[in-house]
């Protein structure tokens, strides 16, 4: 293993950034909350146009209204940080489900082992989905009918793989890059708990 300082990427603070990027900035934490405005968009804020876009989609998928309820979205991406055994992440979808979404701890605590919880069929074909596409592993022709048999349409499987897709991607980022960041100097004031704040680089 290498001993040698490594430089790691500069994360863009809120308050440093481009005006584009300020507004962005912005928008998080006005729809959301500024605890929410986490390192992973100063690692995006190096290139505003993709901050803007990958904020877009997180927008689009768990915040405004869309064809499956945002409750589930949200959950989908508890799921998935859970798949990936990223703490980080983990805390940070815990928290954002209690405290801004308003769920009982012990319901997001049913989602760190869904198969066994209480949950009804349809919940878990739509976890199942999202946890085969975090992991890269192969959906059976059963798994797909479960979700058309709980009701969902093209439009809202889209956005269930979409949510999968993109917080498994994120998921990704934190528990295999984020140790390049210099996420420690993230302003703490935009990290969701002290737990958070004890993994943000790992």
């Amino acid at each position: 293993m290498s001993t040698a300082k490594i430089e790691t990427v500069v994360l863009v603070k809120p308050g440093q950034g481009s005006m584009e990027v300020e507004q962005v900035y912005e928008e998080i934490c006005r729809m959301k909350d500024p605890r929410w405005l986490g390192p992973l968009f100063g690692f995006f804020a190096n290139v505003p146009g993709l901050l803007k876009a990958w904020w877009e989609l997180q927008k689009q998928l768990e915040v405004v209204k869309g064809h499956v309820p945002r409750e589930l979205t949200n959950r989908i991406a508890m799921v998935c940080a859970v798949a990936t055994d990223c703490p980080r992440c983990v805390n940070f979808h815990k928290t954002d489900l209690i405290d801004r979404m308003g769920m009982a701890a012990a319901e997001v605590e049913k989602l760190h082992d869904f198969e066994n919880a209480e949950l009804s069929d349809m919940e878990k074909a739509v976890f199942r989905v999202a946890r085969k596409l975090t992991l890269n592993e192969q959906m059976t022709d059963e798994e797909f009918q479960a979700l058309r048999d709980a009701g969902y349409d093209d439009a809202a499987i889209v956005e269930i793989v979409s949510v999968a897709l993109l917080e498994g991607g994120f998921a990704r980022h934190a528990s295999v890059f984020a140790r390049f960041e210099d996420g420690v100097r993230w302003p703490s004031r935009h990290t969701p708990s002290a737990d958070y704040r004890k993994v943000i680089n790992h």
